[in-house]
């Protein structure tokens, strides 16, 4: 009878090596520096010196190089400003400053008062005011029907 599984690893002292589970759940612990393991392997790239440059200069080469393969596909549009050379960069630039443009309003028209909820230091003023005088007190916030 063959013994397919390979026997544990020990060290000079005899204890078991660490495990591969036991180097998982080392990754899967936040360090000292608040950053956890797995957003350094998945973005910690961003941390190098110079990418907002590379990411910039990349995404303005790879608008360039659309418009200018705009020049060579033929388009067979049926409104005939689509068949502008750029039109599709400068519609989606259009339509996106639109949307960000238009947070301003919306957030003035959805925002509420800095006071909107009350005073936040205390209760409510439209509670009873029993209770409010003995949430103020510091007594116990057992209330009618609790124990």
């Amino acid at each position: 009878m063959s013994n397919d599984t390979t026997p544990p690893v020990r060290d000079t002292s005899g204890r078991f090596v660490k495990t591969a589970a036991e180097k998982v759940n080392a990754m899967s612990r936040t360090s000292e520096d608040g950053i956890h393991p797995m957003s350094r392997v998945l973005f910690g790239w961003t941390e190098k010196k110079g990418i907002g440059g590379i990411i910039f200069w990349g995404m303005a080469g790879l608008s360039i190089l659309l418009v200018l393969l705009d020049l060579v596909v033929p388009r067979h549009e049926k409104i005939g400003i689509a068949n502008a050379v750029g039109f599709y960069a400068l519609w989606g630039f259009a339509a996106f400053s639109f949307v960000v443009l238009m947070g301003w309003p919306l957030g003035k028209l959805l925002r509420r008062d800095e006071n909107y909820y009350g005073d936040l230091s205390g209760p409510p003023a439209d509670i009873d005011p029993a209770i409010a005088d003995r949430l103020n007190a510091g007594e116990p916030k057992a209330f009618e029907g609790e124990e």
